[in-house]
């Protein structure tokens, strides 16, 4: 089981697509995994947001992110 959680949404005109960063908290560990798609500068928030979300599960569940940080609880623990 995870949670997810979405970074603030930023439109960059250079390449007109929309990015964000999401993040699954699952089992203890972090994994973040960067996003962008392609939608017209007018599309709102609820049309983006899923979206981006979805991209982020695809690539987690396909292991295709070809930039991912995975950082461990358990890392944490160790390291104090």
């Amino acid at each position: 089981m995870y949670t997810t959680e979405i970074s603030t949404v930023l439109f960059n005109p250079a390449n007109r697509v929309f990015e964000a960063m999401v993040t699954f908290h699952e089992n203890g560990d972090i994994l973040r995994i960067p996003c962008s798609l392609r939608f017209p500068i007018e599309a709102t928030p609820s049309q983006v947001i899923p979206a981006l979300i979805r991209q982020a599960k695809e690539k987690r569940k396909n292991d295709r992110a070809p930039l991912i940080s995975r950082l461990s609880q358990m890392n944490f623990r160790n390291a104090a």
